[in-house]
């Protein structure tokens, strides 16, 4: 009864989670406010066995003004996701960037387990645009560690538009039939605009759209 809504004491089905976090400084504000809420959620449920967590986060910045795609947190247990994202530098000044890849994120974060893959991965490369540097992992090994068989969630969290740095481009219909087609997955937006194309991912994908906020109870 967590939720306010009692349950039929059916056990929660193994599910993995997947956050894909816009770390640009606009969004340090939400950042911070999904942290609160995380936080609240391990004061009532976490599972170390049933659910695994993981964090996909970009543009990630290099000293060198570059900018990179990373996948911060493999799925783990909460406790060692929570502590991963407890020591990130959500400050302004560490997020000062300006290329968000999220579309690509999606994309590559379904790119082992899609059952249609529309553009392989070996033909992409990042695009010529001088601050993209490379992924981490390195684009020809990003690839999720998703458990076989088990139910699948991607939240995606931003306050820009869907982009591509990829060449060729990743478009949205692209991810959307990478994503819908892709077993037991479901994906969650939470985006700034209704004229974004982030809804059309999540019906697509079998999930919801929401409005971004900087409030941690909504």
């Amino acid at each position: 009864n967590c939720d306010g809504i009692t349950d039929w004491g059916d056990e929660m089905p193994e599910t993995d989670i997947l956050f894909v976090i816009d770390w640009s400084g606009s969004m340090s504000d939400e950042i911070s406010a999904v942290l609160i809420a995380l936080n609240t959620f391990a004061q009532d449920f976490s599972d170390e066995d049933v659910l695994k967590w993981g964090l996909i986060r970009g543009p990630v910045p290099l000293p060198n003004d570059q900018e990179f795609l990373e996948l911060t947190q493999e799925l783990v247990g909460f406790s060692d996701f929570l502590l991963t994202m407890s020591q990130l530098d959500t400050s302004y000044s560490a997020m000062s960037t300006a290329y968000e890849m999220l579309l690509d994120a999606v994309y590559l974060a379904v790119n082992n387990i899609a059952g249609i893959l529309p553009q392989a991965i070996p033909d992409l490369s990042w695009g010529s645009i001088f601050p993209i540097a490379d992924s981490k992992p390195t684009l020809q090994n990003f690839n999720v560690n998703w458990r076989p068989g088990v139910d699948r969630i991607i939240i995606v969290f931003t306050d820009e538009p869907e982009q591509s740095y990829l060449e060729p481009n990743i478009s949205l219909s692209d991810v959307i039939i990478a994503a819908g087609s892709t077993p037991q997955l479901k994906v969650y937006t939470f985006s700034k605009s209704a004229l974004h194309g982030w809804d059309e991912l999540s019906d697509g994908a079998n999930g919801k759209n929401f409005k971004l906020t900087s409030n941690p109870t909504d």
